[in-house]
């Protein structure tokens, strides 16, 4: 502990001392990237890489999300469904939207992304029904980070702007208001020491890329020496008689010789020399694969936040699967946050913005929505079936858009051709949701009479069910579960006749359990 209280520790000089320096230029804030500095192309050698796009597409598609939708911003508000209404209507209006969120939600790779919002007036019945001019985005327009620079200025106190690159001028402009109310900049962990461009995940993952390619080019050099092993030669002469020192000219042309003739794939030599070809022991070749699947697994772990798939299905591989599933969506979700949080500041605030006026005309000018991208987890169908059937047993009602939706299934169209079954059929599946077709029969279809089965094996349960309905009637036994509760369960999910339930559940409810022996 003493020789810790004895070091005169200098980081935090360095620190102050570089950031000062940082801001002294008056000419721009350099992007504090150590790999920028290393390789200035290197995101797009990254991306070339086919693991790391892999990864990186598939968090940027889980990001932008498919559905969005905006939210009130004061709950309850007796306004707030007509500014949440006129700002959806206003967002339908975008061109590409989903591929905009895309390109934004690359910030996490790069640091930052920008975005400029184009739009037009135009003439729109939006909140009441009086005609207004509107301004509507149309596009947004994608920019890469680079184009954008932030300029210090130096007066009785530190300030700084934003310049943007002027393709067609060739040179830095200073973006006014306008321009900056039109600019999206979605900046990812955006902390003192980024100096405001973001510290993107490919600070972290170069280092592995790197090394990554190493081994990817020993890998492609080495297999020409494991595919085809190595020559070894035996010549007269090859030792320098007078100085016993190796022949080198004689060793050049052996060489030269035998590269050659491997090449053609032959081997011609004099019968008093000795040519041979030597097998290299495949340990260098596993050594190799082990660590370019090691590089492989930390890098979709650094992006992903895990490196298991979820096709597992049993077993300590499933579990950790799914454990590493709800880590890499909890990443996602934050991620997701983030681009919310920036497209209501920059997106809506623009549109609010340029419609003042006619926001505040219709009293909600205080009362800007925010925008939300849906949790769009995927679910297992089979899964989802069963919780419905057993919430429509329990005299639950769900959406029939709902459930279709979450099974993988669509409501069919009027006049289409559906799957016909018998009615107990479908009362079984769902535990009697209404999957009738859309356009009614002109007479009913006559209905198999479910109360006489044709066999035992229609009306058999197995030990699982069995397990269940006896878990029912214990319920009802001890007063935990209404009778007619268990009546519709019994009969919805185990397809009982309603007479049968009916006697089960009376009998379950008259009948008075004895006392449990009390252990002294």
């Amino acid at each position: 502990m003493t020789t810790e209280l004895r070091v005169r520790n200098q980081s935090q000089n360095l620190y102050v001392r570089a950031l000062s320096t940082a801001y002294r230029s008056g000419i721009q804030v350099h992007d504090p990237s150590l790999w920028l500095l290393r390789e200035p192309e290197l995101e797009e050698k990254m991306l070339r890489d086919a693991d790391i796009a892999h990864a990186v597409g598939y968090r940027r598609h889980l990001i932008a999300g498919h559905r969005w939708n905006c939210i009130p911003r004061l709950a309850g508000s007796p306004r707030a469904d007509l500014s949440v209404s006129i700002a959806n209507e206003l967002l339908d209006g975008i061109q590409d939207f989903t591929q905009a969120r895309l390109n934004l939600a690359r910030a996490f790779f790069s640091g930052a992304r920008f975005g400029t919002i184009i739009g037009k007036t135009r003439t729109l019945t939006l909140g009441d029904g009086k005609p207004r001019r509107w301004w509507c985005p149309v596009r947004i327009e994608d920019h890469d980070k680079r184009m954008f620079r932030i300029v210090p200025q130096h007066g009785d106190k530190l300030t700084a702007v934003w310049e943007r690159w002027d393709v067609h001028q060739q040179e830095w402009q200073t973006q006014s208001v306008q321009d900056a109310a039109h600019t999206i900049r979605h900046v990812y962990q955006d902390d003192e020491g980024t100096l405001g461009h973001g510290r993107g995940l490919r600070e972290a993952l170069g280092w592995w890329w790197y090394a990554k390619t190493q081994v990817f080019q020993e890998s492609l050099q080495a297999v020409e020496r494991f595919a085809q092993g190595i020559l070894t030669a035996k010549v007269d002469g090859a030792r320098d008689a007078e100085t016993g020192l190796p022949n080198t000219e004689l060793i050049n042309q052996w060489r030269n010789v035998l590269e050659d003739l491997r090449s053609r794939h032959v081997l011609v030599y004099d019968s008093s020399d000795q040519v041979e070809s030597v097998s290299v022991s495949a340990d260098g070749w596993q050594l190799m694969s082990g660590i370019r699947d090691e590089l492989r697994s930390t890098i979709y772990t650094l992006i992903m936040g895990a490196n298991l798939t979820t096709s597992a299905n049993e077993g300590g591989s499933y579990a950790l699967a799914q454990i590493q599933e709800n880590s890499t969506e909890a990443l996602i979700q934050y991620d997701r946050e983030t681009l919310e949080d920036t497209l209501t500041d920059d997106l809506l605030g623009c549109m609010w913005w340029k419609n003042h006026a006619n926001l505040q005309e219709l009293g909600i000018a205080d009362e800007k929505p925010r925008f939300n991208i849906t949790n769009e987890k995927r679910e297992d169908p089979q899964e989802r079936a069963a919780v419905a059937q057993v919430l429509s047993g329990m005299g639950v009602d769900l959406s029939l858009e709902d459930v279709l939706e979450q099974t993988g299934f669509r409501k069919p169209e009027p006049g289409e051709d559906v799957v016909q079954r018998p009615a107990a059929a479908g009362a079984d599946l769902f535990g009697g949701l209404d999957l009738s077709p859309a356009s009614e029969p002109d007479e009913p279809e006559p209905q198999p009479d479910v109360s006489e089965p044709d066999s035992l094996q229609e009306t058999a349960l197995n030990g699982a069910q069995v397990q269940a309905a006896a878990d029912i009637i214990d319920r009802v036994v001890r007063a935990q579960m209404p009778p007619g509760t268990a009546v519709r369960m019994l009969v919805s999910m185990f397809n009982l006749p309603q007479a049968e339930a009916q006697a089960m559940v009376d009998e379950a409810a008259a009948f008075e359990p004895a006392p449990e022996a009390q252990t002294q």
